[in-house]
């Protein structure tokens, strides 16, 4: 009983003095913590022998000292960003990091969220974005983009026709080839890119608005309405078996591709597990017709991002599928933020009684609003390295 008790007064003993010396050696004050730089520079100094020094002390007990370290206050600074989508060549502030516990992850995986991460990369060639100026989106911009990827904790899932970001993503998920499942596949494969010729004779119609890419490459909106395909599709494999799967676009994180802080993206705060979350990007009219929100481009959320449960997802794309083949028999086609927009507005209620809600989160302060949740979702993180 003696000697037991001298283990958990050396063990004990040991976690004060590293959190003594956390606050004492680098000038913690109040309840703000360390920033993960500065964690990160500590570690190989100082902070690295008192961790030896405690795993070889307490043995089996050394987990225990990694999972009660915490740190504050590791968010993204207010920068600038480019809103390609509504504003092209304008610049507006992100959305400042949401402050938050960011948890010091061990390489074996603790910490990691509950929630699969799902993208795709499908070789669409250059295409002009959108219909003022001359932006442009290659291959090489979304390969820029993705190298955010690198960074990334959570489990993640990648559909791809392309061999070179295959190889791409192998290559940046090095690192976390355990929770990484990277699938080579013809895009036809999954329902939407099915529907190229049906989506191209809507195009074709006489006097139908032109919105590059939008309502002018069949294959830029079977990708978008693929989105949903495909996280689907990653449920009912249950790679990781997690509770709750998340949409990320390649480029979502666009702004800060030089930030080279490793990040989880984590259910967003008062979370509705019944419900589908989404990004609203401006308020409007739920009694608009969906031949209007079609042709005139209007856009109430946006798909750049959204999480939801498992079953809720295999429910959504279900309803997603039927509002999309609904609207091409009705000769209208756009992305899938136009046809989100007429699934939920009073005449897409009344014909196609949606059984899934969604859950809008509403953006707040001076940001980007096409990226508010993605950043509220987002939280910086410490690896430690084995």
């Amino acid at each position: 009983m003696g000697k037991c008790k001298g283990k958990l007064i050396v063990l004990g003993s040991s976690i004060t003095g590293i959190y003594f010396l956390l606050f004492s050696q680098f000038g913690v004050e109040k309840s703000i913590w360390m920033k993960s730089g500065t964690f990160q520079k500590a570690a190989s100094g100082v902070m690295a022998d008192i961790l030896h020094f405690s795993r070889k002390l307490t043995g089996r007990y050394a987990e225990s000292i990694n999972k009660l370290l915490f740190v504050r206050n590791c968010g993204v600074n207010v920068s600038q960003t480019e809103d390609n989508e509504k504003n092209p060549g304008k610049f507006s502030p992100l959305f400042p990091f949401v402050d938050g516990n960011c948890t010091i992850i061990p390489r074996d995986g603790y910490g990691t969220p509950n929630l699969t991460v799902v993208t795709a990369y499908w070789n669409l060639g250059t295409f002009q974005k959108g219909s003022i100026g001359n932006l442009h989106f290659s291959t090489n911009t979304y390969f820029q983009w993705a190298t955010v990827f690198q960074y990334l904790v959570n489990p993640l899932v990648v559909y791809t026709d392309s061999k070179e970001f295959k190889v791409l993503m192998e290559t940046l998920r090095s690192e976390h080839v355990q929770n990484t499942k990277i699938f080579l596949t013809n895009r036809t494969e999954f329902w939407p890119f099915q529907l190229t010729d049906k989506i191209q004779s809507v195009f074709d119609q006489p006097g139908y608005p032109k919105y590059s890419p939008n309502t002018v490459k069949p294959e830029y909106s079977a990708a978008q309405h693929a989105k949903y395909a495909v996280v689907a599709e990653s449920v009912r494999k249950q790679i990781f078996n997690t509770s709750f799967y998340a949409w990320l676009d390649v480029g979502y994180f666009r702004d800060i591709v030089d930030r080279k802080e490793f990040f989880i993206l984590d259910i967003p705060p008062e979370f509705d597990s019944k419900r589908i979350s989404f990004n609203r990007v401006s308020d409007q009219p739920m009694s608009l017709e969906p031949f209007t929100i079609f042709r005139d481009n209007i856009v109430w959320v946006g798909g750049g991002f959204f999480v939801a449960s498992g079953d809720v997802i295999l429910q959504f794309d279900q309803l997603y599928h039927k509002a999309v083949l609904h609207y091409l028999d009705l000769k209208l086609m756009n992305s899938d933020q136009q046809v989100l927009y007429s699934m939920y507005s009073v005449r897409g209620r009344e014909t196609l009684k949606p059984e899934v809600e969604l859950q809008l989160f509403i953006p707040t302060g001076d940001g980007n609003v096409w990226f508010y949740l993605g950043y509220l979702c987002r939280k910086e993180v410490v690896v430690l390295k084995s």
